[in-house]
């Protein structure tokens, strides 16, 4: 009897070990190898697409605000974008900025990031607020590659 004891004991001790190994392994998978991979609408939605505040429609109107009149991205008319006073500023996310959260990201880190790659990294805020082209953005402290025109 006290040997059946023993040996369910040590079995009830392997469990234990096999399960606290298996949370760690869990966790290191979720940290470095299967991260949390934000919503795609919503980051397009509220990171790229979303302005904070009125953008004028006019050049007259653009020009007195400090802003850049012209052709943006592959629209046939001319708009305003306007530029922001927290340009460079370390973000997180694009809601620490008046503009984008932008990812400084390399070429290889670009061409991985359209096929859907995300990267752990911290950017900096946008110089004007409106963004044309594939960049790097980020959003919740992971960056990824979004197009907007």
């Amino acid at each position: 009897m006290r040997r059946v004891t023993r040996i369910l004991k040590r079995i009830a001790l392997i469990f234990i070990i096999l399960f606290i190994l298996l949370l760690i392994v869990w966790r290191v998978d979720r940290t470095f190898f299967h991260p949390y991979q934000p919503e795609r609408g919503d980051q397009i939605y509220s990171d790229v697409q979303t302005l904070k505040f009125t953008v004028p429609k006019d050049e007259e109107g653009c020009l007195a605000k400090g802003g850049i009149w012209g052709k943006l991205g592959p629209h046939p008319g001319e708009e305003c974008n306007l530029y922001t006073t927290d340009s460079d500023k370390v973000c997180s996310g694009s809601n620490e900025c008046e503009g984008v959260c932008l990812a400084d990201l390399t070429q290889d880190q670009l061409r991985e990031g359209m096929r859907g790659k995300l990267f752990k990294m911290q950017g900096k805020c946008s110089k004007v607020i409106k963004i044309v082209g594939c960049r790097g953005y980020v959003y919740r402290g992971w960056a990824s590659v979004v197009c907007a025109d």
